[in-house]
């Protein structure tokens, strides 16, 4: 198997992740046949600061609790909203019934009194 030369334009991943600054400071690079020993891995330099775990964990959960929180308002509306339309329907049908049984109350009345009264005209002798 050949191996072919190192080709000076294809960036070390070292200088992709810390920019070709510091990956040259950190391990200058010669043009070296690979040797069958893996190198050993360059430590960071000073400069580059390790991640803050708490401040993005502290990010990453109230992002999730307010999308949480979000989707939990959307269904306590639609919820409510459905609770009372049930509620208003029921009690529209309650009253429905109510309203029409005071409505014909109403006009058995109203139609017995206007009965009476046309009568009262037509046969004024059977009054007195």
């Amino acid at each position: 198997m050949s191996q072919q030369p190192f080709d000076q334009g294809i960036p070390l991943l070292t200088e992709v992740l810390l920019g070709p600054e510091v990956a040259e400071a950190v391990a200058p690079v010669a043009a070296a046949p690979a040797v069958e020993e893996a190198p050993a891995a360059p430590a960071l330099p000073p400069t580059v600061a390790q991640p803050d775990w708490d401040a993005i964990e502290q990010r990453l959960t109230q992002r999730i609790l307010h999308q949480v929180q979000s989707k939990i308002d959307h269904l306590l509306e639609e919820r409510i909203a459905h609770v009372l339309q049930t509620a208003l329907q029921n009690a529209l049908i309650g009253m429905r019934g109510a309203l029409r049984e005071d409505l014909q109350q109403s006009l058995e009345q109203i139609v017995a009194h206007a009965v009476s009264h046309e009568l009262g005209h037509l046969h004024p002798a059977a009054q007195a």
